[in-house]
């Protein structure tokens, strides 16, 4: 895990409403852990660890975050003490332990689970057992091989509906709800320009009657153009139109380009 991933798993996890999100690290940077983990818990994901790998440090404390986690038999999940570097030897971080403490303590763990978790030395790695998980309280369902696939559930994909994804971005928009609106667009253009959260409700939000959907047709197999009207804080009676073209990724139709064709 790397400094910078928790933007990028968020941008991808505001397209689903449900998912298995599978771990497979040695560790890494420890707010990307934490903050991956707060998304995860967030948005009611569950956690699972593919066959044969291993779940260690910043990325056990992602997974401690599943609602429900998952565990492979011949997978390891390992937990040490936050800790940081001076002269070349490595040493617990009372800081960064207090927020890891923090961090468990929001997603719920027992001060047992707490302190089991950060018990373990810099040096040295406490890998979870069946019995140890019992013990201090950290639960998880074991994936039996001959039953169910987890992600059958939680990787199930949405038909591709330009038209319901487009009317959904438009509802946002009439309601200046720009998180709902960000998280229907592709995540590579999710915070820029016209798709700023920000943006969207200021000037959605500051309108004297809100923007209203009036007409929708699909142009395609992916684009829509849309006809609506609005009036703005000053007044000003607007009727417009726009391309709205869609994209279908990670299970579901997302809007990637808006092109106005007329309005205020």
């Amino acid at each position: 895990m790397n400094d910078g991933d928790e933007i990028v798993f968020r941008n991808v996890a505001a397209a689903s409403s449900k998912a298995l999100v599978f771990l497979n690290s040695e560790g890494g940077d420890l707010k990307a852990g934490i903050e991956i983990g707060r998304a995860v818990r967030l948005r009611g994901f569950a956690t699972a660890t593919p066959p044969g790998t291993l779940c260690a440090s910043a990325c056990a404390l992602t997974w401690l975050a599943g609602s429900p986690r998952f565990l492979q038999p011949e997978s390891n999940i390992g937990f040490h003490a936050a800790y940081r570097v001076v002269d070349g030897k490595a040493s617990e971080s009372g800081v960064a332990n207090a927020l890891v403490g923090a961090y468990l303590n929001q997603l719920g763990l027992s001060e047992t689970a707490i302190a089991y978790v950060t018990s373990a030395p810099p040096e040295g790695i406490a890998w979870l057992t069946a019995d140890e998980a019992q013990s201090v309280g950290i639960t998880y369902d074991a994936i039996d091989e001959d039953g169910p696939d987890p992600a059958s559930e939680a990787g199930k994909t949405f038909p591709h509906d330009p038209m319901g994804a487009v009317t959904a971005f438009y509802s946002a928009l009439a309601a200046a709800d720009g998180e709902t609106a960000s998280a229907l667009v592709v995540p590579e253009k999710r915070g820029k320009g016209p798709f700023n959260e920000a943006s969207i409700h200021a000037f959605y939000g500051a309108m004297s009657q809100p923007l209203k959907l009036t007409g929708t047709a699909l142009r395609g197999n992916d684009d829509v153009r849309v006809s609506y009207q609005y009036v703005t804080n000053d007044g000003r009676r607007c009727k417009g139109r726009a391309d709205v073209q869609t994209t279908y990724v990670f299970g579901t139709t997302l809007v990637s380009r808006i092109k106005a064709l007329d309005g205020c």
